[in-house]
């Protein structure tokens, strides 16, 4: 039975394939900013809708999976409105919810603006009896005790950009609900850690009426009992529609990115070669994201201020 307790606990350990706060790493947060930061929820003058899916550490059996479809747009000049539903698997475990945010934007100058947003989340955490093994068959515990939990929580994000740059600060697991793994006398427990995420992008133009333009961009995360983290990356950016870069994420891995982009459709490709030790047992990791666009309130009269404008061209 111990033995069974433990499996149950490394198995939910290996089914969080994620940030350190049980979100999944993405490695593409730069094409959809809003799985980062729900503050970003209708400051496009477009409305994106993004399909993203990643196939993590390929060439280890039951490695983690993940699909996400998010969308957000504008409802007027000062109000924003985003949703995100998702699916993560790693072997026995899945981890499936939605999130939803509500953002306000206040112009701050004429050129720029300040987004706040607060979210709400529902996760449903569960086990698949038939995949895990344990010592004895039909083991009591896995049978009659193992359960799945629907786990409610709250984030919130700040984010204040311009023309060519902006800078955010996002939350996550703000309540910190206690997972229960099992329902026995000594429950195997999880807590979902407080999760913060520091971000930041520029973007810098190649001459006076730039074809390729440059955008170098960072992430810090940081959780309480986790080693703190980032991200350094760099785009280039041909005529607002090709584009290619790298990231290098801290002792984890490097990243190669690949993309292209018209007025209503976006493509882009991302392969992840790992740095740490486990990179000895697998062959990286793939993600896709499909981007579609189209017209939201502020592309089409919320910039009634000439003074502000918002860059089109696919930017974190």
């Amino acid at each position: 039975m111990k033995y069974c307790i433990y499996i149950l606990f490394c198995t939910f350990l290996a089914g969080t394939p994620m940030f350190s706060q049980q979100i999944v790493m993405n490695s593409q947060y730069m094409i959809n900013s809003f799985v980062l930061n729900p503050a970003a929820a209708g400051t496009k003058t477009y409305a994106p809708l993004v399909i993203g899916v990643r196939r993590q550490w390929m060439g280890i059996r039951e490695a983690p999976v993940s699909q996400h479809i998010s969308y957000h747009t504008s409802l007027s000049k000062y109000l924003g409105v985003g949703g995100m539903v998702f699916n993560d698997v790693a072997g026995p475990t899945r981890r499936s919810g939605l999130l939803g945010a509500l953002s306000t934007q206040i112009e701050t100058s004429k050129f720029t603006r300040l987004s706040f947003a607060l979210a709400g989340s529902i996760n449903q955490y569960m086990i698949d009896q038939n995949q895990l093994i344990t010592e004895e068959s039909d083991d009591n515990t896995v049978i009659n005790y193992s359960s799945n939990r629907l786990i409610p929580d709250l984030g919130f994000g700040v984010k204040w950009y311009g023309d060519l740059y902006q800078v955010g600060l996002s939350g996550f697991n703000i309540i910190q609900t206690n997972v229960n793994l099992a329902n026995i006398v000594t429950a195997v427990t999880n807590n979902l850690e407080r999760t913060f995420y520091l971000n930041g992008s520029y973007i810098i133009p190649l001459g006076r009426n730039p074809v390729l333009t440059l955008e170098p961009s960072a992430v810090m995360r940081a959780m309480i009992n986790a080693p703190f983290q980032f991200d350094l990356n760099l785009r280039a950016i041909y005529n607002k529609r090709f584009w290619f870069g790298g990231s290098y994420r801290f002792r984890e891995s490097i990243v190669a990115m690949v993309g292209f982009s018209t007025a209503k459709l976006g493509i882009s490709y991302s392969y992840d070669y790992g740095l740490s030790k486990l990179a000895e047992f697998n062959n990286g990791s793939h993600e896709i994201m499909i981007t579609l666009r189209s017209k939201n309130r502020r592309g089409n009269s919320a910039n009634s201020s000439k003074n502000f404008k918002s860059y089109d061209c696919p930017t974190f």
